[in-house]
């Protein structure tokens, strides 16, 4: 892998001119959009000229969930635990990894299997449920979880936060929960879709202008990155698609997720 430079360091060797303005798609602003904060996002809304609402991920799916928002970038778990035609989500687009996703992980001390305490990450719970998966179904530690405050054998990062305690401390140990995944079930993971709640005709046309616009930021995600660092990590170590192999992922992740009683039962999704 190469050298990653921080974060939010302005490169000498800028990838994205100055007055880089990519093609822009507009959704009506009586359709509400909401997304996370993330640099991870940015592919998929940079290219929209619409209003978009920027919430951590726990607070994104319950507004959306609350009917605040029609159509949101939300954790894989919201469209998993919803009630039954709650959503329809969009085909072909999602937040995902083939690999090592780097900006999920967990940070530990000792080793692996003598993991007692994890701290969880309460912004996101598609990556606390994933911590669950790989610790208790695929390395076989059964820790106790435990809030953010509270000292811990291991902690779960995510988002820019997490890409930031990476790189100030190489160093440490870190379990990166996209590779991991892919390690143990041969496929990628799915972090986030995108979710509607409108009428069927509003969402044929909402989920077509979104795939527009992913298509179109995701072409050009080495030139919406700011630096060398952010360019590898949206080109490399993310994937957007939402095909057959992601849709297989999803599934063996609610599979597992049932198992460990985490889910009553596999939910039956509708895509767009």
């Amino acid at each position: 892998m190469s050298t990653l430079s921080p974060l939010h360091r302005q490169n000498p060797d800028r990838i994205v001119p100055e007055n880089f303005r990519p093609p822009t798609v507009t959704i009506p602003a009586e359709i509400r959009l909401g997304s996370v904060p993330y640099l991870n996002a940015k592919p998929l809304t940079r290219c929209l000229a619409s209003t978009v609402r920027l919430l951590e991920p726990s607070r994104l799916a319950a507004d959306l969930r609350a009917g605040q928002l029609e159509a949101g970038l939300v954790p894989v778990m919201e469209v998993l635990e919803a009630p039954a035609g709650t959503y329809r989500i969009v085909n072909g687009v999602a937040i995902g990894t083939q690999r090592s996703v780097y900006s999920v992980y967990l940070n530990y001390t000792g080793a692996l299997g003598n993991i007692k305490t994890v701290a969880l990450d309460p912004a996101s719970k598609t990556s606390a449920e994933l911590t669950r998966i790989v610790l208790e179904k695929f390395h076989r530690p059964k820790p106790r979880y435990v809030s953010t405050d509270e000292p811990a054998d291991a902690q779960l990062l995510i988002g820019d936060p997490a890409i930031l305690h990476r790189q100030a401390n190489p160093d440490q140990k870190y379990l990166d929960l996209g590779e991991a995944w892919r390690e143990q079930t041969q496929l990628p993971f799915v972090f986030a879709v995108w979710a509607l709640r409108l009428p069927l005709w509003q969402s044929f046309w909402t989920a077509q202008k979104l795939r527009q616009a992913a298509r179109t930021g995701v072409a050009n995600a080495g030139l919406i990155a700011r630096n060398a660092f952010e360019r590898t990590y949206l080109t490399e170590h993310l994937c957007y698609d939402l095909g057959v192999p992601q849709k297989q992922a999803i599934a063996k992740f609610a599979e597992l997720l049932v198992e460990l009683e985490r889910l009553p039962r596999e939910p039956k999704l509708r895509f767009i």
